[in-house]
């Protein structure tokens, strides 16, 4: 089987890594061919802990051919680039029996229709990673990859099967369910910790801090018809577990890198205007993140 990941950023960088570990043919797709060559001529490198391993994938250019010979892939670009990559994705992948879209939020959802000759599949990434370069990784934090059906999945593909004892990938049944728990973690961590400029376990340990958290989550559990109390343990049980991590958000904006707020936030407010619900913290934090991103795209240009 050969399995198709398309994204040279962190994620992709860790899906292929781990899955080149696996009896299977796995390509990369990426964007840049800076970053082609790179990886075919130094291989991509996995840190974890003490251990290094190196592998070489295939690694291809995203629109530089037809990659009908790909029998699954996993999109694993930033939400606000999904859109971007449809046309390549519905143009060389027609072939691609089941797609897995591994992104943060759901503003990306709206235009998954669009691919129904396929079974799409969505999935939620808890490990933390950090790239080094354009062909090193960092694995920071163990975790899972959960994978929920999304639209017609008659191929029954079996994602299980690819998990490494440090890469699991379990099942669920319920995406809804699955996506907006982790949503509601994001729409709270992601941007406190941005404005603030602090590692995710700081939020915990200011009272000040923790009530801001108690309100934007409160706010999200409504707008996500989900349970707040149990939502708020996972949430403090995810900030104590990653405490000395920073968020994807806080490094987004440290790198002068456009964040994804909008597919986090942002939705929450869509969703919320909808339901006529009232969400003024949530409100703030997307407003300040918005003027941040606003701030250094103006620097950049001025500068």
């Amino acid at each position: 089987m050969k399995i198709g990941v398309i994204g040279g950023g962190a994620i992709g960088l860790l899906f292929t890594a781990y899955l080149s570990k696996s009896p299977h043919d796995v390509v990369l797709c990426v964007r840049r061919e800076i970053q082609r060559q790179a990886i075919q001529t130094m291989g991509l490198t996995l840190n974890f802990g003490t251990s290094v391993y190196t592998c070489q994938p295939d690694v291809r250019l995203l629109s530089g051919r037809d990659h009908g010979d790909i029998d699954v892939l996993i999109v694993a670009v930033k939400s606000y680039d999904v859109e971007q990559v449809m046309p390549e994705i519905g143009e060389r992948f027609s072939r691609t029996r089941s797609i897995l879209f591994v992104q943060n939020g759901m503003q990306h959802l709206r235009i998954l229709p669009k691919l129904q000759m396929h079974s799409i599949y969505l999935g939620v990434v808890e490990h933390g990673a950090l790239k080094e370069s354009d062909h090193s990784i960092i694995h920071t934090g163990l975790g899972q990859t959960k994978i929920a059906p999304y639209l017609d999945g008659h191929s029954g593909f079996n994602w299980e099967k690819l998990s490494k004892e440090d890469f699991p990938f379990t099942y669920q049944n319920d995406w809804y369910a699955m996506l907006s728990e982790k949503l509601h973690i994001n729409a709270v961590i992601n941007p406190l910790t941005a404005i603030l400029k602090v590692n995710n376990g700081a939020l915990l340990a200011n009272p000040y801090w923790f009530y801001l958290m108690k309100q934007v989550s409160k706010e999200a559990c409504k707008v996500l018809n989900i349970e707040d109390h149990e939502a708020w343990k996972d949430l403090v049980s995810v900030c104590e577990n990653t405490s000395l991590n920073k968020s994807s958000m806080l490094r987004d904006i440290e790198n002068n890198r456009k964040t994804e707020i909008d597919a986090i936030n942002g939705f929450l407010l869509n969703a919320a205007q909808q339901k006529s619900i009232e969400v003024p913290n949530n409100q703030f934090v997307y407003q300040v993140i918005k003027g941040m991103e606003d701030h250094m795209e103006s620097r950049e240009n001025n500068g």
